[in-house]
């Protein structure tokens, strides 16, 4: 081969070669546009994940009170998911539970992104849908530093005097919508009962609701869950379980997902 081919060839090489690595990135750049959101929704959960292990050193099970008073229609001790709050009553259908904590971005995020679906499959009666509340994000945060300590805690009881109001989803989706931008910062007393408004709670239910709030009627049943989430070691926050076993958070955050692995788990 003569030198004026083989820098031929060479050249022909290069090109092929970065064609190639272009049409690579392409691809790529498609899969981050595509996947992107719950990429960093999984890197978030796994970091939480990696906190949760740390706080299970000093949080301790034998905090539940057993005999705490709960909303009405949320679990008490017994049963499959002690403490956790049944939004409907689907018979033989899945069961989706859901561990949350209120100041938890990646819960918000999956709430943004696909609440409207969840709560739907909830009410076309095609799941069993149960939330389950933690609080661990108050020990991650430092509940001294900020300027509404326990705020994971504290939204967690007040939601219980809004369930007792009949306004348990509509106050759930409204704290996750108001959540601070910056983690940690939670909500003041104030913020929690105005909040109740925002979900629909007025006139003299409005006032027993406030009276709740106010007492922190349901601070131990808030905590009794918190224990038992960390008793159980789930890894982080979101964790969804549909009919025991773990969703992942791709699936969790995206509609068609979802949907199918519902029907999955229907046959």
């Amino acid at each position: 081969m003569s030198a004026k081919e083989s820098a031929k060839s060479t050249r022909e090489k290069a090109a092929a070669a970065r064609a190639e690595a272009e049409a690579e990135q392409k691809r790529r750049d498609r899969t981050v546009r595509i996947i992107g959101g719950l990429v960093v929704l999984a890197v978030i959960g796994a970091i939480f994940g990696a906190v949760i292990w740390n706080n299970k050193k000093t949080a301790s099970a034998n905090d539940i009170v057993n005999e705490a008073a709960v909303p009405k229609g949320v679990n008490t001790s017994t049963g499959e998911y002690p403490w956790g709050y049944p939004v409907n009553k689907a018979d033989a259908k899945p069961t989706l539970a859901i561990w949350e904590d209120f100041q938890c971005p990646t819960c918000a995020a999956v709430e943004k992104a696909n609440g409207t679906t969840i709560e739907k499959l909830a009410t076309d009666g095609k799941i069993n849908l149960i939330w389950r509340p933690t609080a661990f994000i108050d020990e991650k945060t430092s509940s001294s530093s900020g300027p509404n300590p326990k705020s994971s805690l504290r939204a967690t009881a007040a939601w219980g005097c809004a369930i007792d109001a009949g306004k348990g989803p509509e106050y759930h989706n409204t704290v996750f919508a108001n959540q601070p931008a910056n983690e940690g910062d939670g909500w003041s007393q104030q913020q929690l009962i105005d909040f109740g408004k925002t979900a629909g709670i007025t006139g003299a239910a409005f006032d027993t609701f406030t009276s709740c709030v106010e007492g922190d009627n349901y601070h131990q049943w808030a905590n009794n869950s918190y224990q038992t989430f960390i008793k159980d070691a789930v890894p982080g926050t979101p964790t969804a379980y549909l009919n025991g076993k773990e969703v992942t958070l791709d699936v969790l955050g995206d509609s068609a997902k979802l949907i199918k692995a519902v029907q999955d788990a229907t046959k």
